[in-house]
């Protein structure tokens, strides 16, 4: 088998809307929108755990996730 026929036929699925890695990722985020999804994780942290992230981590958030100089 061509080892490019795999990937073309991948893509060809992709582009008719068939998730083919897992067919099941497409219904499960279906019913909600992905603010809904993390809101609720959010509501589900402890407050004295939201305490502990800094105050610039989102302004920052290069710099915790890849190491990138903080912005001031």
């Amino acid at each position: 088998m061509d080892t490019a026929t795999n990937p073309r036929r991948r893509a060809a699925a992709v582009a008719r809307g068939k998730n083919v890695s897992n067919p099941r990722v497409a219904t499960e985020f279906a019913a909600g929108s992905l603010e809904a999804e993390l809101s609720a994780i959010g509501k589900e942290a402890p407050a004295r755990e939201w305490a502990k992230v800094p105050a610039g981590y989102f302004a920052n958030l290069d710099h915790y996730l890849h190491g990138a100089p903080k912005k001031k």
